[in-house]
Parts: structure tokens; C-alpha cells; sequence
């Protein structure tokens, strides 16, 4: 177990520390030297550490266990008096008897510029770089977790969580230490790792430890579990890099939709997921280019009633903050033209099976923002578009409601087309209502933003009944994206949401999977 010591002298200030311990208080070992036990310690704590100094003065040595840094982790604090030098040494060391649960700020507060994970973090990762060791972070996410609260209840939600935190502990070694970072998810650090394998391992075991079925109320409950793994300092050099790192192995893991453990990839995922430069990772052709399909369901009917157009390039939807991954790579008219002529020839197919459904209203289809920009946009809409009229109809085009402002006459023209549109982004921007009025949009689309922040934020709850009452008084369609909870949908549709996709209604399908489900859904 890691010895954290400092030196303390018979004022209670602190006149030197390692840097492990110094990293815990959230300082540097320069800027501990003079500080008082008060200033640094909670106010229980501080209090005792000197009543251990009166005693230890006595004795020669003193001990007690004490939250010392934070109100959830324990440490067993053995003080000694040093009597030649007149101060005493403290040696603090991590509790083996933990509560069930750890628990630390992984953000920065008012009262800490620096949080203390991140402080700490740092000071483990140097420790590891200079005995040539790695330090392994795991970021452990529950799946469904969100229909537990829903249909449980807060109670019996953290009941499985101490029961998930319980098992978990029971899998890790004493230096290994568990953090909760939200409902849904879990931070584990492993310390003295000497290659990934062995922080791979690890988290394969902490997920065979949550196959295991829970009792709540006479109901067993199963709940599968992802992990995302990085490791420092060989693909990170500080705590944030590190948790970004984890943080998406993890999102590659959810985005590819399946379960288990990846390690981070730097190449793979650091670049292919968020940089600007995927576009320099892949060949611009459309070999490389999956079209997905994500069901919009109809609150009233209760079946799938349209679809979202999603394409992936590597897994990757390129949708929402990762369309910059599309835009680039098909930068320039000549490259959108191609673009957009292989989608439409993509869809015609499915889209004349699909529309033998009755009640498949049509496929909404996003037209970024840098498309409604080229010159030749409506050229290659007017000529070069073979769609039929038929087919067209069941084509809904999908813009950012700010395009309203300088685009309008191109989005008349389109309708003029035989496409319907549908207004996204109006979390951003509301045109005004004479321009709604006028363009008559089939659908107004709530962001997922919106939709996740509306149960905690006020101003999210009454921009979202604003638009409700807009698209009431203007009888346009109203829509909601990124639902994913059974909560979040019985209030969308109080609200009157007649469509809503999202997590909650299943991952992204094939076509063939797409029409499948309408069939079923007529038996």
C-alpha cells in the first residue's frame, strides 16, 4: 500500500510532504510548506489530527482513522514525534475497511480550481513514469440503468448501485481505488500495472462480477456493464488525458453497439472519433460509408412511423457534434454531388418497399449546413435529382432552423420539389412565426440536448413548452430526438410530442431489419 508522509511541526503547519501527499490535499509540495491542518483538512479531521499531536507528544506515537481529503475515502493516520527535531511525522495510508462506496468531485468546483481526482491523478502517473510502471484507468458503464430509476425508483436505483460498488470492490486489490462518476458509470484506477493485458483482465472480471443477477422487491434484475480502458503514460500524459482516453474507449464500445471491454486505441479512436482529421484516416469513397436506420416512433400509434437517414463512417454516426467527420471529408461541390447522388440512389430501393407500409410516413434525410451554402446546391436538386414524385414524398430533408435566416427561398424550393422539411436545431434558434407559418415544415425537432436537460433545467422545461404551444397553434408535427428513459417519454408527451426517437426505442437498424419491424408490428 502507497506511504503518503508529511512533516508537521508542534504549531500544526505543515513543513514538508511527499508529492503523493501533497497531490491529495490538492496542492504542490512547494505550496503545502507553512499551511495549517485547518486549511487543508476537514474540520473533524483537522480537530483530531491535533488532538493525535497532544498525544503523540506524550506516547511518542498516535493513531485514528480519518476522512482526511474528502468525506468519502478513509485513511489509517499513524502521527510520531520526533523529539530531537521537535515535529511530528504523519503517515497516512488508505483504509482497508472502506465504506461501499468512493466517491470524488471528477470536476472542478467553486471551492477547487484544480480537482483534487485530477491533483492526484497526476501525482500517481508520475510516480508510475519514473518507477516504470503504468497507471490503468477503467471507465465502467451500466447499461439500462436509466430504466432501473424509471421503473424502481431512486430507493432501489442506489440500492443496485452499493450492491454493483460491493462486487466490484470485492474484484480489486487494496491499492486499486473505485470512484463513481455518475448514476450510470464507475472510474477505476489501478496503480503498479505493468502492461495493458493486465488492466484488460482486470476489467473482464469486473464485468463477469455484474453478470450476476440482483434481488430488488421480489424481482431479480440483470444488468450488462462496458469498460472502456486507458493507460499512463503510454497513450496519456496527465489525469485528463487519461480520463479522455477511457472516456472514449468506452463511447467506441456504445457506438458500435455492443458490450465488453476496449482498450483505448489513439490512432483508431482519438482521431476517428473526435478529431478533425478522420478525413486523413480514410479513403474518400463510399465503400466506406454504412447507412443505418433510426426508427421514429409515433406516441399515439405506437409504432415505428418514419425513420432517420444515419450514415457512419467507421462505426462512427456522423450526426450531430461528428458531422464535421462527413463535411469534411466531402468538402466542395463536386464532393456533395457525389455524396448526395449516392445517397438518394442508396434509398430509392428501400424507400419503395418501405412506402407499402401505410403507415410509414417517409425518411428524414440531414442536409448539413455547408450544403445549403454551394451555389449549385438547388442546380443539382432541380437536374440532376432522378428521384420520382412518389418517392420524393416520402423524403423528409432535415436543416438547422437557423438556416431559416438566410436560406428560406432554397427550403420554399425544395418543397416545391416535393420534399418535406423538418426544422432541427431549434434550441439554438425559433424563426419567427410568420416564416413557420409560411414555410409550413412537416416536423419541428427537439434536439437531444434539450430533451436530456429538461428534467433538471428550468429553462429547458419551459423552452420545450414554448415549442410545444407553437407546433399546437401552428398544427406542425412536433418530434424528439435522443430520448432515453421512460420518464423523458411520458413527459415529451404530455407535452403533446406526437415522434420520438432514441436510445430508449433500440440502437440503429439495417433496412432490412427496419422493414422487418414494420411487418411485425402489423401482426
Amino acid at each position: 500500500m502507497r506511504c503518503n508522509l508529511a512533516w508537521i511541526d508542534t504549531a500544526g503547519h505543515y513543513i514538508y510532504s511527499t508529492p503523493e501527499f501533497a497531490a491529495l490535499c490538492g496542492q504542490s509540495v512547494a505550496s503545502i510548506a507553512g499551511q495549517s491542518l485547518q486549511t487543508l483538512h476537514l474540520s473533524t479531521s483537522a480537530a483530531k489530527l491535533q488532538e493525535l499531536c497532544a498525544s503523540a507528544c506524550k506516547s511518542g506515537m498516535a493513531e485514528a482513522v480519518l476522512a482526511l481529503f474528502d468525506a468519502h475515502t478513509l485513511y489509517d493516520c499513524r502521527l510520531m514525534w520526533i523529539e530531537t527535531s521537535q515535529h511530528f511525522v504523519l503517515n497516512a495510508e488508505r483504509a482497508v475497511k472502506q465504506p461501499l462506496l468512493y466517491e470524488q468531485l471528477i470536476t472542478a468546483t467553486n471551492d477547487s480550481p484544480v480537482p483534487l481526482f485530477k491533483v492526484a491523478l497526476n501525482a500517481q502517473i508520475s510516480s508510475a513514469n519514473k518507477a516504470g510502471k503504468q497507471v490503468a484507468l477503467l471507465k465502467l458503464g451500466l447499461e439500462k440503468f436509466q430504466w432501473i430509476q424509471d421503473s424502481l425508483g431512486q430507493t432501489a436505483s442506489e440500492t443496485v448501485v452499493e450492491e454493483l460498488a460491493s462486487r466490484l470492490l470485492t474484484t480489486l486489490r487494496e491499492d486499486d481505488i473505485l470512484f463513481r462518476a455518475n448514476d450510470d458509470a464507475f472510474i477505476i484506477q489501478l496503480s503498479n500495472i505493468d502492461k495493458a493485458e493486465v488492466a484488460v483482465s482486470v476489467a473482464h472480471r469486473l464485468i463477469e462480477q455484474l453478470s450476476y443477477g440482483i434481488r430488488i422487491d421480489q424481482r431479480e434484475i440483470h444488468l450488462s456493464a462496458s469498460v472502456g480502458v486507458a493507460l499512463a503514460p503510454l497513450q496519456a500524459n496527465d489525469a485528463g488525458e487519461l480520463l479522455g482516453a477511457a472516456s472514449q474507449a468506452l463511447k467506441a464500445l456504445s457506438r458500435s453497439g455492443t458490450n465488453g471491454v476496449r482498450l483505448y486505441d489513439p490512432l483508431r479512436q482519438r482521431k476517428a472519433l473526435n478529431l478533425k482529421d478522420l478525413a486523413q484516416l480514410i479513403k474518400p469513397d463510399y465503400q466506406s460509408i454504412e447507412l443505418g436506420y433510426r426508427p421514429v416512433y409515433g406516441v399515439r400509434s405506437h409504432r415505428i412511423e418514419g425513420a432517420q437517414l444515419v450514415p457512419l463512417l467507421q462505426g462512427v454516426p456522423c450526426i450531430g457534434s461528428e458531422e464535421h467527420v462527413l463535411t469534411q471529408m466531402l468538402e466542395g461541390d463536386s464532393g456533395w454531388h457525389t455524396y448526395l447522388s449516392w445517397i438518394f440512389n442508396q434509398l430509392e430501393t428501400p424507400l419503395q418497399q418501405l412506402s407499402q407500409q401505410k403507415s410509414f410516413q417517409g425518411v428524414i434525410v440531414r442536409i448539413p449546413p455547408d450544403v445549403l451554402e454551394l451555389p449549385s446546391f438547388m442546380e443539382f436538386m432541380t437536374t440532376r435529382l432522378t428521384l420520382s414524385k412518389e418517392i420524393r414524398k416520402k423524403v423528409l430533408l432535415e436543416v438547422d432552423a437557423i438556416e431559416t435566416r438566410d436560406h428560406e427561398g432554397v427550403l420554399f424550393d425544395l418543397e416545391a420539389l416535393g420534399f418535406s422539411i423538418v426544422l432541427s436545431g431549434l434550441n439554438d434558434y425559433l424563426p419567427p412565426i410568420q416564416q413557420l407559418k409560411e414555410l409550413e415544415p412537416q416536423l419541428l425537432m427537439l434536439d437531444a440536448s434539450l430533451v436530456q436537460s429538461m428534467e433538471a433545467d428550468v429553462k429547458s422545461r419551459r423552452k420545450l413548452e414554448k415549442l410545444a404551444d407553437i407546433a399546437a397553434d401552428l398544427d406542425i408535427a412536433l418530434a424528439a430526438g435522443g430520448v432515453q428513459s421512460a420518464g423523458q417519454r411520458m413527459q415529451l408527451s404530455h407535452q403533446g410530442v406526437g415522434y420520438m426517437q432514441g436510445d430508449y426505442f433500440g440502437s440503429l437498424l439495417s433496412v432490412e431489419l427496419l422493414f422487418e419491424q414494420l411487418v411485425l408490428e402489423k401482426i
